[in-house]
């Protein structure tokens, strides 16, 4: 996952992701603008799209890590701890089922008949993690 830090090492380097058929169009806060006007600058051998598209993976990311995991179906035991797992059902599966629905929809408007999905892992929290130690 991209993360803000790395954001630096990333734009040094070739960009070779895929661009979605349709183009975004929204308006920034004044001080969002500059900043991304600064980034500009500062790479330009990279283009608005590529340093948007960067910014939002990794502000994604980070919103995706906060999802608080929340009680599913048992999924077993850990083989070292013997601590019981579940399938996280909070609002992280949800968003990763919307994200894999709309991955698919958007993968096919490119041309790719079988997509597959984007989030291909059953997340599984620890009765740890879903105490929140």
């Amino acid at each position: 996952m991209l993360k803000a830090s790395d954001l630096h090492n990333v734009w040094a380097t070739p960009d070779n992701s895929r661009l979605t058929s349709k183009q975004f169009s929204f308006r920034l806060p004044v001080h969002v603008a500059a900043k991304l006007a600064a980034l500009c600058d500062m790479y330009p051998e990279r283009t608005r799209t590529q340093l948007v598209g960067d910014l939002l993976a990794s502000a994604l990311g980070d919103l995706e890590r906060g999802f608080p995991p929340a009680k599913g179906k048992p999924f077993g035991e850990d083989p070292d701890t013997g601590e019981k797992l579940y399938e996280d059902a909070g609002p992280g599966a949800r968003y990763r089922a919307l994200a894999n629905r709309y991955y698919k929809e958007i993968e096919k408007e490119l041309g790719t008949e079988k997509p597959r999905d984007l989030y291909a892992v059953t997340v599984v929290v620890t009765e740890t993690e879903l105490a929140g130690k």
